[in-house]
């Protein structure tokens, strides 16, 4: 009766023992689970890790080896307990027992420490080879206990932990299972690490390579648009869309013709600095543009201090004269504003005239693959700049041809001149002074 008593006591004993371990294990391995899944930054995983082998073995000096993309060597990327850290220190696998236990993927156990390395060397090399080279880590100078344990995500290697101790056999076998649940946790936790760590690099490669194509782009539009300012936007449209030869190609247009010349230029650019010169140039340039394109021209050409600008072409246009004699008016209504800046600015003011005519010309980009320029010919463009240069007697007025008077006679008053010859041409033409 007493005997049995004893046992009932006895087993009660033992089973409560169990319970309290495996509450106090729950417990270890809740924490684990927290610390290790709280981060995802790699360091501080790593840090975690040596913390709690540390808090829950009394293990006070450890290493963690993670495996390189090369699969090969093994890094030592965090360190505990030792003055060296060791930290880029390097073992092969195959090498020593750290090694050995990357290579067959298997824990290695060791109470005589001294004597069992050379054991565990000795047994991965031929019987005629020397000893494996010895590995240069952090380290007691007499570890009287070893443990190294592979770290494994689905039967892959991810690194190894390594734990020295100052006892024999030191590691008890009831901390074996919770150790080995830490490393498999480390183990995840790592490679959640490593993953995000990749796809933040992706996320970082992605966006600096967008923040590259915005600023090409950026580039790119700023260059179309100077390129704009020079050539028409549509004949550089045009251009980006042609393939090979047929950025040749040329085209019968019906246009007016306009041409614009500031009136005595010369003798008024010699009492000027070229910065001045620039400054009138400039001044002239962008309000008759503004007033070109806003009647739907196109200026073709700076010459000098003069205007070539084009309606009906590079885009067609069925009021091209209307248009082209409405916009001559109001360039001339509009050098109120720029004589008031010029006099402003400079004490100047200049004068100007006008000639426009209407018929077929040929439109097309001239030159080669190295340098092109869109170009208008025919005799319709050198017939309005006869007619301009008529103007030289006649400040600020606007001379029209037959062609065109006969599209505008409803809407404008103009005064013919007569038949009047005019250089290159064999007879002579009409012309009218628009009011």
């Amino acid at each position: 009766m007493d005997q049995n008593k004893h046992l009932s006591e006895s087993t009660v004993e033992e089973l409560s023992s169990l319970l309290e371990r495996k509450t106090k294990e729950v417990q270890i391995i809740g924490d684990i689970a927290l610390r290790l899944n709280n981060s995802l930054d790699v360091d501080t995983i790593l840090a975690d890790i040596l913390h709690l082998i540390e808090k829950y073995f009394d293990l006070k000096y450890s290493l963690i080896l993670l495996l390189d993309e090369t699969g090969s060597t093994l890094h030592v990327v965090a360190s505990n307990g030792y003055e060296d850290t060791g930290i880029g220190a390097e073992v092969e696998v195959g090498i020593g027992i750290i090694g050995v236990v990357a290579k067959n993927k298997k824990m290695i156990r060791m109470g005589a420490v001294n004597v069992q390395r050379r054991i565990v060397a000795a047994s991965h090399t031929d019987s005629d080879a020397a000893l494996p080279k010895e590995v240069k880590l952090p380290g007691l100078d007499n570890p009287k206990s070893h443990i190294a344990i592979p770290l494994l995500i689905k039967g892959q290697l991810v690194g190894v932990l390594s734990v020295e101790g100052t006892d024999y056999y030191m590691f008890k076998e009831n901390d074996e299972p919770l150790i080995h649940i830490l490393a498999n946790q480390a183990a995840a936790a790592l490679q959640n690490a490593k993953l995000y760590e990749a796809e933040k690099r992706r996320h970082l490669q992605v966006k600096r390579i967008n923040e590259k194509l915005s600023t090409l782009n950026e580039e790119q539009d700023r260059t179309l648009r100077l390129f704009k300012q020079y050539v028409p936007a549509p004949v550089v449209n045009k251009a980006l869309q042609s393939k090979g030869e047929d950025i040749f190609d040329g085209e019968k247009r019906e246009i007016a013709a306009m041409f614009c010349d500031i009136r005595d230029f010369t003798p008024l650019s010699e009492k000027l600095r070229p910065r001045q010169v620039v400054f009138v140039l400039n001044t002239f340039y962008r309000h008759m543009v503004e007033v070109i394109k806003k009647h739907d021209g196109y200026v073709t050409q700076f010459v000098g201090d003069e205007i070539f600008a084009t309606f009906g072409a590079p885009v067609a246009c069925e009021t091209r004269e209307k248009n082209a004699v409405l916009c001559a008016k109001e360039m001339i209504a509009g050098l109120r504003t720029i004589n008031t800046e010029l006099k402003a600015k400079l004490d100047v003011e200049i004068n100007v005239g006008i000639g426009i005519n209407a018929g077929p010309v040929i439109a097309g980009n001239l030159g080669s693959i190295e340098k092109l320029s869109y170009s208008i010919t025919g005799d319709t463009v050198n017939t309005a700049k006869r007619i301009e240069s008529l103007t030289k007697g006649t400040p600020n007025s606007i001379y029209i041809s037959d062609s065109v008077f006969q599209q505008v006679k409803k809407m404008v008053t103009a005064t013919p001149l007569g038949p009047i010859e005019v250089k290159g041409k064999m007879e002579k033409i009409l012309v009218y002074h628009v009011q």
